[in-house]
């Protein structure tokens, strides 16, 4: 049953009005899970709904955040009004140039809006995940989210032909298991659930589930989240590792900045990663750290490395149609963090690391809250770092829906320093603090299985 309850807060604030609700309402199924289910089901396959995207997840998620009236992530819509503010710069070609030499204002509405989906899940899955949290399941429908999308997913991108660079649709599947598009970034959410916040067979079954995707994907940042999950679970903090990690990759960019052949010769993909990278921060010079704006390319037409044949990214524009250039000039250069200072330069490339840290999880969460908020913090990094996550429509829905969590996640904590008002008598109170922090099974964070963590 749903009854409102006011909490008063020890140190003087506001009172909070919080409603308990165990199952999620009309709303929930209607505007927010049904789009996040369909990312889900659809995995790469989403290209699938053309301009609907724009309707479904983004719009029906919009549309939720309003009607249940939650403060969006204040520093992530300060993001967002940037680059809008960016692209209306470029719409009238007032932003710098730097080597790029294609312009569309068409290509302006396409690179802007998976920006505006990205905060719009977001806004939604911290809205729904405020509510779970406090209704103690945020796990919900967790077979139902695993089942669309370690099953249907595949599926669907076998029965539509998805490859993957050449390769045929029956060795795709593997591949993208241990990617992070949409839904293996949400899998990703409730398989960590089940892995730190239990102590039976879903803990066994999610470590057998991660390292069979590890071993059978050859994508790298699968087997590093593996291994990070691993040693997570063997005692070292989730906290620590976050930042560890986080920091390796930086300095590993940052070094590998300076020997981009080498690595090339190395690894042809690392290599190309990094001279997109180079070729970024070229543009950050070139345009005095203003960035270039959008309805540009973000590569060049061609890479040349010595002993190698030369890499095309961009074809002769005159037998190349509009669509099509369109589709290229949204090509993305494989690192969000990165994309962000091509496009909106310095003061966007703050606005991002600022609104992603913001959402580190903060010290004071139970272990075993802590881990998993850690692997899912470590998985929105890996997926910006390594990705044009902000760019695709393939990957905003999941990396949102985690990051909604994260910063709803976040806004819950200060509720366990807040009184529970007089219980009428007769009546059991079961909501609120009790609830802020619960297992896969609702159980309270103070109880015997948390302890184990």
């Amino acid at each position: 049953m749903t009854s409102p309850a006011t909490l008063s807060c020890r140190k003087g604030s506001k009172p909070v009005d919080l409603v308990c609700s165990h199952s999620p309402d009309v709303l929930d199924y209607t505007l927010f899970l049904s789009g996040i289910w369909l990312a889900c089901a659809l995995a790469i396959s989403l290209r699938l709904l053309g301009l609907f995207f724009i309707v479904m997840p983004v719009g029906v998620c919009l549309a939720y955040a309003l009607l249940r009236q939650t403060v969006p992530p204040r520093l992530l819509a300060v993001y967002t009004a940037f680059c809008l503010f960016i692209a209306l710069l470029s719409r009238y070609r007032l932003m710098p140039d730097s080597w790029q030499v294609h312009f569309l204002q068409e290509a302006v509405i396409r690179q802007i809006v998976p920006i505006v989906g990205f905060f719009a899940v977001a806004w939604a899955s911290k809205a729904y995940f405020r509510r779970r949290l406090m209704s103690g399941n945020a796990f919900f429908g967790a077979p139902v989210f695993l089942f669309l999308s370690l099953v249907v997913a595949p599926a669907v991108m076998f029965q539509q032909d998805v490859q993957y660079q050449g390769a045929s649709p029956q060795a795709t599947i593997p591949i993208l298991y241990g990617s992070l598009i949409n839904n293996m970034a949400i899998a990703v959410f409730f398989v960590a659930g089940g892995i730190f916040l239990t102590n039976d067979w879903r803990r066994y079954g999610g470590i057998l589930l991660l390292l069979g995707i590890a071993l059978a994907s050859p994508l790298a940042q699968f087997k590093v989240l593996a291994v990070t999950m691993i040693v997570i679970l063997i005692g070292v903090p989730g906290r620590l590792m976050a930042a560890a990690l986080a920091t390796a990759l930086t300095l590993a960019y940052a070094v590998g900045l300076n020997f981009i052949p080498q690595t090339f010769a190395l690894d042809p993909n690392s290599g190309i990663r990094l001279a997109f990278i180079s070729d970024a921060l070229t543009s950050l010079a070139d345009t005095y750290g203003f960035g270039i704006g959008f309805g540009k390319e973000s590569v060049r037409w061609r890479y040349e490395f010595p002993g190698f044949e030369d890499i095309t990214f961009l074809p002769d524009t005159r037998s190349t149609t509009h669509a099509k250039m369109l589709e290229i000039l949204s090509t993305g250069i494989h690192n969000s963090f990165f994309q962000a200072i091509l496009r909106t330069g310095v003061i966007g490339f703050i606005l991002i690391v600022s609104a992603i840290l913001v959402a580190f999880p903060p010290n004071r969460l139970p272990r075993g809250v802590s881990n998993h908020a850690s692997t899912v913090f470590i998985t929105i990094f890996l997926a910006m770092f390594v990705n044009p996550v902000l760019e695709s429509p393939l990957q905003i829905v999941g990396i949102a829906f985690l990051y909604g969590y994260l910063i709803a996640l976040r806004a819950s904590v200060p509720a366990v320093a807040v009184e529970l008002p007089p219980v009428e008598p007769g009546r059991t109170q079961h909501c609120a603090c009790s609830y802020i922090w619960p297992n896969m099974d609702g159980a309270h964070p103070t109880s015997a299985g948390y302890r184990s963590q």
